[in-house]
């Protein structure tokens, strides 16, 4: 008896500590707050590197931009998977650090294309 109690203990433990170890890699907001975190900051980085890059010209070449839509989606993406291990605080810090880089970003110039429009 003293060895099968010793064995439940044993098992009981693992699985206590395997639970905490789940717990502590999950997502740690609800995930409906998670997922609208990581589309704010993907509108934002978005945005932000528009309106950095407008001018800019890499080997001679003006840098072009994907359409917004596609350009959207693979930020949400991205940031999905970098804020996964982050807490709450840390990421209405990163996003307060993206506004406050936003508003200090040149106003975005309308392009040649769209004016024609």
């Amino acid at each position: 008896m003293n060895r099968g109690k010793k064995a439940v203990c044993l098992g009981a433990l693992a699985l206590g500590l395997g639970g905490l170890a789940w717990y502590r890699r999950t997502y740690r907001m609800p995930l409906k707050e998670y997922t609208r975190r990581a589309l704010y900051m993907a509108v934002l980085d978005d945005e932000i590197c528009r309106r950095e890059l407008a001018e800019a010209e890499l080997g001679g070449k003006p840098v072009r931009f994907p359409p917004r839509a596609e350009s959207l989606q693979y930020r949400y993406h991205l940031f999905l998977g970098l804020n996964r291990a982050k807490s709450r605080k840390a990421l209405q810090i990163e996003t307060a650090r993206m506004e406050r880089r936003l508003a200090s970003a040149p106003p975005l110039r309308p392009s040649p294309s769209a004016a024609r429009l």
